[in-house]
Formats: structure tokens, sequence, C-alpha cells
């Protein structure tokens, strides 16, 4: 047993840095977030100050998070907990412009989904994202704006601008195709 004790101990830093990097993580995509949304970043750092901000931000209810408390009772309490976080997650979605899927990331993948989010060119819509006049299409489409850059390409020891050039023709093959066209008049 001691044996076990002693093993555990030494290796529980591994877990416990992971902790702390998923920790640091959520806190700073929050931090942005919270920025976003007119709040004081500081906030996210102040464990539950910050879900009272993000309720209070994203739903309305500054106290709808003490609902999660309910994960203390075994099974039923799981449950409810998980529903609760999820209707969370939605309302964050909602209210930076996501699509309602997003609730997943934020109920599985919460840190990772708070940085995509607060470092992200996501914008704060207001509660539930009532201030969000896109259409349903704009919510929907998903955009990549890429900037076209002139480049130089090299080819066999010949420049080849990005700019359309002569370029050598394909050599003739040697298959010949006919079109016969008949026509029943």
């Amino acid at each position: 047993m001691d044996t076990l004790l002693t093993y555990a101990q030494e290796n529980s830093s591994g877990s416990s840095s992971m902790s702390t990097i998923f920790w640091i993580a959520s806190v700073a995509g929050l931090w942005k977030m919270l920025e976003k949304a007119g709040e004081p970043g500081w906030a996210a750092i102040i464990p539950f100050y910050s879900s009272y901000k993000l309720c209070q931000k994203v739903m309305g209810n500054p106290w709808y998070w003490v609902r999660l408390f309910v994960a203390v009772v075994p099974v039923i309490g799981w449950i409810a907990a998980f529903y609760f976080k999820y209707q969370i997650g939605k309302a964050t979605a909602k209210s930076f412009g996501q699509d309602e899927t997003w609730a997943w990331g934020y109920t599985f993948l919460e840190p990772v989904f708070n940085c995509i989010t607060g470092f992200g060119d996501y914008k704060y819509y207001g509660i539930l994202g009532s201030g969000d006049t896109r259409t349903g299409e704009a919510r929907k489409a998903k955009t990549v704006d890429f900037d076209v850059v002139k480049q130089n390409q090299v080819e066999e020891g010949v420049v080849i601008n990005d700019v359309r050039q002569d370029a050598p023709k394909a050599e003739e093959s040697e298959v010949e195709f006919t079109l016969d066209r008949t026509t029943d008049d």
C-alpha cells in the first residue's frame, strides 16, 4: 500500500500541470470574452465571480450558474448539471454570434472554445444574441478572407509571375477527335 501511495504522490504532478494549463487557457479566453462584452477581464480570474459575470452577460440571469451545484446529487444531479452547462454554452454561442452547435464545444471543451471566441474575430451581440441583426444565412455563412499577394515563382530557371504570361503549350496528342453531327430533319 505504501508503494501505491508513493507512486501516486510522485506522479500526481502530471495531471495537476494539465489542469493548470486548462485553467490558464480557460481564464485567458474568458478574460478576452468578458472584455468584448464590456466587462473587466480580471473577473475571469475569480472562480465564482467569473461564472456570475458570464451568465449575466450571455443569459441575463447572473445567478443561473448556481444551478450547477445540483451536481452534488448523484446521477440525477449530474444529468441536470450537464443540461445546465449546455444551456450556458448555448447562450454563450448565441451571444457571440455563433451557431447553437458551438454549445457542445462550450460544454465539453470550454478552455478551447473560450480561447477561440476570445481571441478570434467574434463580436458580442448582447444577451442571447439579441443585438444580432444578421440574417440566418449570414449567421451560418463561413467566410474566409484571403489576401492576394503577388509572388514570383521559379520554375526550371524561368521566373513566372502570378500575372498570366504565355506559357509553353502542351504537346499535341496523337489522338484525333472528330465530331460527327447528324441531324434527323
